[in-house]
């Protein structure tokens, strides 16, 4: 189970605020672009395979000390008991029809192939791409263009969320930013990769169910088998589990579906024919990034933080890619489907598969040997 933290706090609220902000988008001047000509590109392997999302309840003990904090811990794990377990069954159920191992081999066969089709080409090119997993050659890797990609579930499991971001380093060329700035440069920008950009694809929403009296059974019915051991047995009373689920049932039996709840639900589409859905959507995701990271890198506009969406590319069903025009994320990509009339969310928690991290450790024992040598 991975806790993502929230943002430090600024000590000095004045001083945040006088920090001009610039675009986290980075783009190659055409002098680096003719530098760098045929270069390599790594995928870094992704290590969480698709992470289920889901929101951690922080629970504050109400001050007295020792026992409030102790208090606020057995509240906390209470109320957190369910919705952990539920996203850790569902993360180790998409793992078993879309493995970690085959998200990253795909999305280095996808680069390849769109590679190929620039190979002779002038600009930057890729005749070289490999798989690297941080866990076994930790670092940054210089001269080479990195490609890093998340693959997260939704709370609600409605919408599969794929961010990629890309990245380009070299010893010998620093970077030089290419805005100016009333006071002081930022430290942001006297220091970092040369080039960087993100891409995100957002599956097609999946339809939120209605509760209905036979969905709210199904729903306390699934409750229950979630709530169950490796054994198949349910957890005993007096325990954290068991106050947990009757907790849940609880909450399940009021007039409307939370995320996690939905998440029961939504899950198994995801699951249907071996995956077949989640396994299009990471298909077409790939065929998006790779795309677009090759078009992007030897693209030499320089964001601006004023100005307006681009719109790239429309396609048959009404998908569109766009390229952000406005704020710190201007001049990054997104993907997304036509006519949504709401946001997925992703909590501030998510779940990795068991499966995945055996793998992953895997991978990080049999590289020790080598590095001890």
């Amino acid at each position: 189970m991975k806790r993502v933290l929230a943002p430090v706090l600024c000590l000095a609220i004045a001083a945040c605020a006088t920090v001009e902000p610039v675009p986290t988008a980075r783009p190659l001047s055409q002098a680096h672009i003719e530098a760098m000509g045929p270069t390599r590109l790594s995928v870094t392997g992704n290590e969480t395979g698709v992470a289920k999302a889901w929101f951690y309840t922080e629970v504050n003990g109400g001050g007295g000390g020792l026992i409030g904090a102790v208090a606020g811990a057995i509240a906390a794990a209470i109320i957190n008991a369910a919705p952990a377990a539920r996203a850790q069954k569902q993360a180790d159920e998409v793992a078993e029809v879309q493995t970690v191992e085959a998200l990253n081999g795909s999305l280095v066969a996808t680069l390849k192939e769109e590679a190929g089709k620039t190979a002779a080409g002038p600009g930057v090119t890729f005749p070289e791409i490999l798989l690297t997993y941080k866990a076994a050659t930790p670092g940054e890797m210089d001269d080479t263009v990195e490609v890093t990609t998340a693959y997260t579930l939704s709370e609600d499991s409605s919408v599969l969320r794929i961010v990629t971001t890309a990245t380009y380093s070299n010893k010998t060329i620093p970077y030089k930013t290419p805005y100016s700035f009333t006071k002081a440069v930022p430290k942001s920008e006297t220091k970092g990769p040369l080039y960087r950009n993100s891409f995100t694809y957002y599956s097609t929403p999946l339809p939120i169910p209605t509760l209905t009296p036979e969905l709210r059974e199904r729903l306390i019915a699934n409750i229950k088998e979630s709530a169950k051991d490796a054994s198949g047995a349910l957890p005993l009373p007096e325990t954290t589990e068991y106050k947990a689920m009757q907790r849940e049932i609880e909450l399940a039996k009021d007039d409307k579906l939370t995320p996690n709840e939905t998440s029961l639900f939504l899950t198994r589409e995801w699951l249907r024919d071996d995956g077949a859905m989640i396994k299009a959507e990471v298909r077409r995701a790939q065929e998006f990034v790779a795309r677009y990271v090759i078009l992007d890198i030897n693209r030499t506009a320089i964001p601006s933080l004023t100005g307006e969406d681009e719109l790239l590319e429309t396609a048959a069903d009404q998908r569109t890619v766009r390229r952000i025009g406005k704020g710190v994320e201007t001049g990054s990509y997104v993907n997304s489907a036509a006519n949504v009339s709401g946001f997925a969310t992703y909590g501030n928690t998510i779940a990795v598969a068991k499966g995945t991290v055996t793998y992953i450790k895997g991978i990080k024992a049999a590289a020790a040997p080598k590095a001890r040598k």
